[in-house]
């Protein structure tokens, strides 16, 4: 037996209006970081970054939800998450994830006996440490910043944080756990720095987010930590617009420890970081001595 079903003319406008209005998608401007988007996530109109950002950390419980929010404004403004939301989408973004990745899987496609190999891991650790300096590059507050104090922010802090950027990368994918990529590691940096560098890598803060506020801090420090090079030009000519944002960070980081810890625990985490960045410099120091 048939079945005709009968539609009036109020529904079928109803269902057409519908179909249209998906069609027609407007193009905005995200709320968070000014990219293009296209659809609405969460009650906001965000780009695909951005809320996969928010999607993971809320997972995590590293980012709050709009209600928990409001009850800690006291603590982090709307403004100073979307300022970390920022951070961290340009450091996800430019440090290369794609990159290792995409060497991991190239490596893990070849017969055990020719994985890691040392041209190949030497390779790595010099392109990594190329595309890791992009994260600094495009941050919006060094792009404010003029040609000249850029080049000097550059030479004199990209060596330690790229440096230490790449440990926590290592950490991320626990490269170190691979015995043929440490092998080849202790080869291209000696045993000393690798073992060195592989203590530090176990006692990085477990919080994403904290270790990258802490790269954006580090990135616009006035001080060269590791290795002091003769006729470098020192003169920065807007000091205190760079001390600004990094003061600016640093606010912003210590906010975000005591939302996430409270007062106790955020002492702890920050005393420890700080303990593994002096780690760190001893072990790019022991790398120059090579």
């Amino acid at each position: 037996m048939e079945i005709t079903v009968t539609q009036n003319s109020t529904t079928l406008s109803i269902f057409s209006t519908s179909v249209e209005r998906q069609r027609n998608s407007i193009s905005c401007e995200c709320k968070i970081c000014g990219a293009s988007a296209r659809y609405s996530y969460y009650g906001a109109i965000v780009c695909h970054s951005c809320k996969m950002f928010f999607k993971r950390n809320a997972e995590n419980k590293q980012i709050p939800t709009s209600s928990s929010l409001e009850s800690d404004q006291s603590i982090l403004s709307l403004n100073q998450w979307n300022l970390i939301a920022n951070l961290v989408h340009c450091f996800d973004q430019h440090s290369g994830y794609v990159f290792v990745e995409d060497f991991l899987e190239e490596q893990n496609r070849l017969p055990v006996k020719l994985r890691f190999k040392y041209p190949s891991v030497c390779n790595f650790f010099t392109s990594m440490k190329r595309k890791i300096q992009f994260i600094f590059e495009r941050n919006v507050d060094f792009l404010s910043l003029s040609h000249y104090d850029r080049a000097i922010l550059l030479r004199t802090t990209v060596e330690y944080t790229s440096n230490v950027a790449s440990m926590f990368i290592l950490c991320q994918y626990k490269l170190c756990d691979y015995p043929l990529f440490y092998k080849s590691t202790e080869m291209i940096f000696k045993s000393s720095a690798a073992k060195f560098t592989r203590r530090i890598i176990d006692q990085l803060d477990p919080d994403n987010t904290f270790i990258k506020l802490i790269l954006s801090i580090l990135a616009f420090s006035t001080t060269n930590y590791t290795v002091y090079k003769k006729n470098m030009p020192i003169n920065l000519t807007n000091i205190k617009g760079i001390l600004s944002i990094q003061d600016m960070y640093t606010d912003l980081t210590w906010r975000y420890l005591l939302y996430r810890y409270g007062h106790y625990q955020a002492v702890i985490r920050f005393s420890n970081l700080l303990s593994c960045l002096f780690s760190g410099i001893e072990a790019i120091v022991e790398v120059h001595e090579l």
